[in-house]
């Protein structure tokens, strides 16, 4: 990969221009790319030079037109030293074409990555829309693509298209209407996936990407559909189940266990120390009571709420409120296999000093090597306490500080050197107050990541 100094005066000027650009050129052919590379960052598209929009796994860049006419591709991230790093030492040629899409797929490890363009000329039938999909999963899987009008059974729906590995068969035409999706294997009456009913409007060209979910359920898969907007319709399993653990962070209970109820699922844990995170457990979507509960099984906290979607991860921690109370604090787990660039979700649970006044917000910030707090472009400030914000890494050590803010002086409240960053997947980082500990502050680090 190659690195390159950009300025982000560059991103603004491309993305303003992506703007205000006009689809009615004459001449004018297009440029959309979908990201299915599961270990990759966000991915922007350079064009001769000029930097145009991003995405990130599962997401597609806005469509940028462009007259017809040869152009230099290349794809970027931005590592956080704010540096541009080329996926392909050499540029590719764009030949744009009139009135055609060119739609690129990016896909298979970021680190040896394949790049497909399908060429996908533009579509005006009225009353009709175009269809087709692409198996973005393993060259080792093919499935079958069904659709059945409105909401009707599988038995009901027709055959529309068999995939093969980033490859896009024939376009099928059909009317404009309400349609549910079924996936089997290729040739298998079983059903894997049935969608919620979606709309399709006329004279438009609908791809379907088949990836994976990476969530609760190993093998499940999404469905996005990509059309010319700048972000795609993402459908679920109707029947994709979630999954939940928990997290004592209140220091007075070294060992608890959680009670989760819904109308289908009942969990009961066993007991585990406090900071630790519980075992993942395999629940239906719906509404949960939850419940904490001591050493002796008495209750700690009882029938608290919590919502839970579908074909998610939810950790969720209990703490102790300054007001006096336990409280709860839930974060949806990103378990992507991301490698270059990780997500990490910081969870601010200290809301005093060491000189046991409030602290309204703190500062956290990752430096590596000889870097200063003043001197990183890693950092999250102004994270209310009980508050949830999150930023990017790359995939490597950092020495962390937190810090407050004072009578107009900075204040440390931790540092700790040489946090690992370097997994594969994302991160939560939980900072909390522990009066145990001689600076009277921790910092726990989970790892989240699909099994």
């Amino acid at each position: 990969m190659t690195l390159i100094k950009k300025s982000s005066v560059l991103i603004l000027t491309a993305l303003l221009a992506a703007c205000s650009s006009s689809d009615e050129s004459s001449g004018t052919g297009y440029v959309q790319m979908y990201n299915a590379s599961s270990n990759s960052p966000n991915v922007y598209l350079e064009i001769d030079d000029v930097v145009r929009t991003g995405a990130g796994f599962g997401q597609v860049t806005t469509r940028h037109n462009y007259n017809n006419d040869d152009y230099e591709l290349n794809y970027l991230y931005i590592n956080d030293n704010d540096d541009y790093i080329a996926l392909l030492e050499d540029n590719e040629n764009l030949s744009i074409k009139s009135d055609v899409k060119h739609l690129k797929v990016l896909a298979g490890d970021y680190n040896q990555p394949q790049i497909k363009q399908f060429e996908i000329a533009e579509f005006d039938k009225e009353d009709k829309f175009q269809l087709a999909a692409i198996n973005t999963v393993a060259s080792d899987k093919e499935y079958d693509l069904y659709l059945a009008k409105d909401d009707y059974d599988f038995v009901d729906a027709e055959l529309i298209t068999t995939t093969s590995y980033l490859a896009l068969p024939e376009l099928n035409e059909l009317t404009e209407d309400n349609y549910t999706f079924y996936v089997t294997l290729k040739g298998d009456s079983n059903v894997l996936f049935q969608s919620s009913m979606v709309n399709f409007d006329d004279e438009e060209t609908y791809v379907v990407m088949i990836r994976p979910s990476f969530s609760a359920e190993a093998g499940g898969i999404i469905l996005d559909i990509v059309s010319d907007a700048s972000s795609v319709t993402s459908l679920t399993h109707v029947d994709a189940k979630s999954q939940m653990r928990f997290y004592n962070a209140i220091d007075e209970y070294a060992n608890v266990s959680f009670k989760a109820t819904s109308t289908k699922d009942e969990i009961n844990t066993d007991l585990v120390s406090n900071d630790i995170a519980t075992e993942y457990h395999s629940v239906h979507a719906g509404t949960f009571t939850l419940s904490m509960l001591d050493s002796s099984n008495n209750l700690i906290v009882s029938n608290y709420v919590e919502a839970v979607n579908k074909d998610i991860s939810l950790l969720s921690i209990f703490y102790q409120h300054s007001a006096g109370y336990p409280a709860m604090i839930s974060v949806t787990e990103d378990l992507t296999p991301n490698e270059v660039s990780h997500k990490v979700q910081v969870v601010n649970l200290i809301d005093t000093s060491p000189f046991d006044t409030n602290v309204s917000e703190v500062d956290i910030y990752f430096t590596e090597g000889n870097e200063t707090i003043e001197d990183t472009t890693s950092y999250i400030k102004d994270i209310d306490a009980f508050e949830t914000k999150s930023l990017y890494l790359d995939s490597q050590n950092y020495d962390l500080t937190i810090t407050y803010q004072a009578n107009n002086q900075t204040i440390s409240i931790l540092q700790l050197a040489d946090l690992d960053f370097s997994h594969k997947g994302n991160y939560i980082l939980i900072l909390e107050e522990d009066h145990k500990q001689s600076d009277r502050y921790k910092v726990t680090l989970l790892n989240t990541l699909a099994l």
